[in-house]
This record gives structure tokens, C-alpha cells and sequence, in this order.
């Protein structure tokens, strides 16, 4: 990711604003969340943490399901939008790398649209820690699908080729297996969009860590060619995604060569 000593580290100042994250935000697409339920067996009782669970946007949807849910979130404004949104799951302060939860304490973990920002090697050991034996982990993503013509020059006008914290359409599987903690990884893709009119779009891009982390002026600066071409859109605009998921489990004591925990 390319900053400069001036800028902001968008993993901290990136998520102060949760009212705007949560309205310019898409939430998952339904084929996704229902294969992520099927896969980790997630029903009536099962205990889930949603670790860096930003307002909430794939906590909501798990919600139907009867699940136990906790959330966990570093945020304080991510936090306060996140219990607006779904009263009555407890929501913690914490981070991928220190868990505020006991042992064993949960079946299932997922993280949506923030594993990226992790630090792998540490957030993985964590999540192994609070995961009980056989536990799953659930990992999705909402990308722009950057093949369509205008959204290639949306992401081109906000300069996310600068910024972007992670290549787009990398493939996790190397840095779930490289831990040794979790066997079997599945990757599932899923096609969906997200209709906006040319306001919520905007905050949809001014919700990007890196743009939310910049100075007033800067921002303005950056968002300038963005409402350019957003002012020449039609409405209602159809942004496209390609939602990528991954799903594994804790692997067993020297199944895949670790020595446990």
C-alpha cells in the first residue's frame, strides 16, 4: 500500500466515520451468506464471533439464522453504528490480534471485508485460540468488478491502484494454509450488485479507509474526478461486485504438520 509520511495509517484513522460506511456500504449477497451458513454449519445456537465487525453489514444478515452471535471491533464509531443497527448482540472493543474472548469459546469466526488489514500470522494463531476443535473460519470480500468500463474509471479517478491495500482478486488460500492452523480451504466467487443513486455513491467511495483517513482538503482534492464522473452517470447506477469467500476449518493436532495449540 502506498502512503506517505503524511497520511494517515488508514487501518486506524480509515474507520472513524461509521455513519458514512454504513450507508455508502453494500451489504453480502445472499447466495454468499447461505453458502457461508451451509459450509460452517452455522444454525440455532451455534456461537459466532464476527471478528472486526466493522456496523455490522454481514452480522445482520447471520442474525436470522438464530446463531449466537459477538462481535468484536476496534472502532468506537464502527461500534456505536454496529449496535444502532443490531440491538441486542454484544459488541466488544478488540482486535484480530488480541481477542477479548476465553479459550474455546466460539464455533465459527468470520470476517468480512477486513482480514486484509490483519496481521495474518498473529490474527490467525488468535482465531485458532477462541475457535473450539473442528471450529470454522469464514473470510469474504466485496470487490468492485473492475472489468466493467466505468468502474475501472471510478477506481482509476479515486486512485485505488495508489492505495489499495491488497491486490485485487489475490487469492488467500497461500496465507490460510501457510499458518498450518486450518485444513481444506474453499474459495467461492458470487456475482451482485449494488443499486445506488449518485449521493449514496459517493459515500460509498468516500467510506475507502484511505480516503476517509485523508485531511478535509485532501479529500476533496482526491473526490474532485470522482463527482465528475459520477455527475455522468444515470440513475439508478448499478455498481457490480465480485464477492470472493473463503471457508476452512481448525485442522487437528499434526494434520497439516502443526504442532497444535
Amino acid at each position: 500500500m502506498s502512503t506517505t509520511d503524511q497520511t494517515p495509517d488508514p487501518r486506524v484513522a480509515g474507520f472513524s466515520d461509521g455513519t458514512t460506511y454504513e450507508e455508502g456500504r453494500p451489504d453480502y449477497p445472499d447466495d454468499a451468506v447461505a453458502c457461508l451458513a451451509t459450509k460452517l454449519d452455522l444454525r440455532l445456537g451455534t456461537s459466532v464471533l464476527d471478528l472486526a465487525a466493522g456496523t455490522g453489514k454481514l452480522t445482520r444478515q447471520l442474525a436470522p439464522l438464530g446463531v449466537a452471535l459477538t462481535a468484536v471491533e476496534p472502532s468506537e464509531s464502527m461500534r456505536a453504528e454496529l449496535t444502532r443497527q443490531v440491538p441486542g448482540v454484544p459488541v466488544l472493543d478488540g482486535s484480530a490480534e488480541c481477542i477479548p474472548l476465553a479459550a474455546e469459546a466460539v464455533d465459527s469466526v468470520v470476517v468480512a471485508q477486513a482480514f486484509h488489514w490483519f496481521d495474518a500470522s498473529k490474527a490467525l494463531a488468535e482465531i485458532s485460540r477462541v475457535l473450539r476443535p473442528g471450529g470454522g473460519l469464514g473470510l469474504v470480500w466485496n470487490e468492485r468488478d473492475e472489468t466493467v468500463d466505468w468502474v475501472h474509471k471510478l477506481s482509476l479517478a479515486m486512485k485505488w491502484p495508489d492505495y489499495q491495500p491488497y491486490a485485487v482478486g489475490m487469492d488467500f488460500r497461500p496465507v490460510l494454509d501457510h499458518s498450518g492452523l486450518f485444513g481444506d480451504v474453499e474459495r467461492h466467487q458470487f456475482h451482485f450488485q449494488q443499486i445506488l443513486d449518485r449521493r449514496r455513491l459517493l459515500l460509498r467511495v468516500e467510506s475507502t479507509s484511505y480516503i476517509t483517513a485523508l485531511p478535509l482538503p485532501e479529500r476533496d482534492h482526491l473526490m474532485g474526478p470522482v463527482r465528475e464522473l459520477v455527475s455522468k452517470l444515470t440513475e439508478p447506477i448499478h455498481l457490480p461486485y465480485i464477492t470472493d469467500l473463503y471457508i476452512c476449518r481448525l485442522a487437528e493436532r499434526g494434520e497439516t504438520g502443526d504442532p497444535g495449540r
